[in-house]
C-alpha cells in the first residue's frame, strides 16, 4: 500500500514538473492560435496600445495590431496597487499568463492579479529560447563547448598476449 502511495506522489511530481516546462507562448497577434486555445492556460506576449476604461470601471488593455486584449473587472482592481491596468500597462511590452476565453469571438485573458503580468524590457528576448539540459556556465566564464569525440586511431594497437601461455594447458598427447 505504501508503495502505491509513493508511486502516486512521484507521478504527481513528474506531471507538475513537465507542465512547468511545457509552457505555451503565443504572440498577441496570433489570433487563430489564441482562439484555438480557448480554455487553456498560455503566456501571451506583445506590445500594448490604445488601452482604456469603460463607464462601469472595467479596464481593457489592448495590444498593438491584435484583436487580443486583457480585461480587468472593477471588482478585481483592488489587487493592482500600482494603478489600474489600463494606465499601468499602456505602451509597454508584456507577457501575460492566464486562461484564454472568448468575448464576441475575440480572445482575451481576465486579469485578476498583477502576478499574471511581466513587463518586458524593450530589448528583452521573448519568448525565452528553449532551455537546454546542459548546466549553465559559471558567472564570468564562457560556456564549455561540447567535447568532440576522439577519432579511432588509424592503426590499432597490437593485441595484448594472455598472461599465461596457452600451450601449457593444451599439450599434445604422445
Amino acid at each position: 500500500m505504501k508503495r502505491l502511495a509513493s508511486l502516486n506522489v512521484i507521478l504527481v511530481l513528474l506531471a507538475a514538473t513537465a507542465s512547468a516546462q511545457d509552457k505555451l507562448y503565443l504572440a498577441a497577434t496570433e489570433t487563430e492560435a489564441l482562439v484555438a486555445k480557448e480554455g487553456q492556460r498560455v503566456i501571451v506576449h506583445g506590445e500594448t496600445n490604445g488601452s482604456g476604461k469603460s463607464a462601469s470601471g472595467t479596464n481593457f488593455v489592448n495590444f498593438k495590431e491584435a484583436v487580443f486584449f486583457l480585461v480587468t473587472f472593477k471588482s478585481d482592481l483592488g489587487q493592482f496597487p500600482d494603478g489600474e491596468p489600463a494606465e499601468a500597462y499602456e505602451g509597454k511590452r508584456l507577457a501575460v499568463e492566464g486562461s484564454i476565453s472568448l468575448y464576441q469571438g475575440k480572445p482575451q485573458i481576465k486579469l485578476t492579479d498583477p502576478k499574471q503580468v511581466t513587463v518586458l524590457a524593450p530589448d528583452a528576448v521573448f519568448p525565452p529560447p528553449a532551455e537546454t539540459k546542459e548546466a549553465p556556465a559559471a558567472p564570468g566564464k564562457p560556456a564549455m563547448e561540447k567535447p568532440v569525440p576522439a577519432e579511432a586511431p588509424a592503426t590499432e594497437a597490437p593485441k595484448r598476449k594472455p598472461p599465461v601461455d596457452p600451450s601449457e594447458y593444451f599439450k599434445k598427447k604422445r
